[in-house]
C-alpha cells in the first residue's frame, strides 16, 4: 500500500509539472458520483494520498476528499470546468427560472459556479422537464451541465 501511495504521489507530481509546462491551467477531479471539482494550478493545490484516501487542499482548505476507488478520473485542462464543447442550444430562461424541456427522465442537471463549486443538482422529472429556480442563486455566470451538453448562463 505504501508503494502504491508513493507511486500515485509521484505520478501526480510529474503530471502536474508536465501540465504546467504545456500551458494547462486547471486540474479536474471527476468522482464516480458525478461530482466534479476544478482547481486552478496557480492556486498551488496540495495533493496527498493517505490510507487509500485522496485529499486535495488549497491554502489549507480541503477541496477534494474521497477514497481512491471513488475517483473516476482526473485530468488537466486549459479551460475551467472541463467543458470543451458548449452547445448552441439554450434552454429557455424566463422570470428567474431556467426551463429545460425534452430531456431524458431521471437525468441530473448540475449547476456550477465558474470556480467549480456545484451549487445545485436537479433531476429531470417524469415528463422530461426541469424547472430550475435561478432566484436562489447569486448574480453571476454559471455553467449548467447536462449529461450530454453544457451551457453558460448569466444570472442577472
Amino acid at each position: 500500500m505504501k508503494k502504491l501511495k508513493f507511486l500515485f504521489t509521484m505520478l501526480v507530481l510529474m503530471v502536474t509539472a508536465s501540465a504546467s509546462a504545456e500551458g494547462m491551467q486547471y486540474v479536474v477531479f471527476d468522482l464516480k458520483d458525478g461530482t466534479q471539482t476544478v482547481i486552478a494550478l496557480e492556486d498551488k493545490p496540495v495533493i496527498t494520498c493517505q490510507g487509500g484516501e485522496l485529499k486535495v487542499t488549497v491554502a489549507g482548505q480541503e477541496k477534494v476528499s474521497a477514497p481512491l476507488g471513488d475517483v473516476a478520473k482526473y485530468y488537466f485542462s486549459e479551460t475551467p470546468l472541463g467543458i470543451f464543447d458548449v452547445t448552441e442550444e439554450k434552454p429557455r430562461i424566463e422570470m428567474g427560472h431556467l426551463y429545460i424541456a425534452n430531456a431524458k427522465t431521471g437525468d441530473v442537471v448540475r449547476v456550477y459556479t465558474t470556480d467549480g463549486r456545484m451549487v445545485g443538482a436537479y433531476r429531470i422529472s417524469d415528463n422530461g422537464n426541469a424547472d430550475i429556480d435561478l432566484t436562489t442563486l447569486g448574480k453571476g455566470l454559471y455553467i449548467v451541465k447536462m449529461p450530454k451538453t453544457s451551457i453558460k448562463i448569466l444570472n442577472q
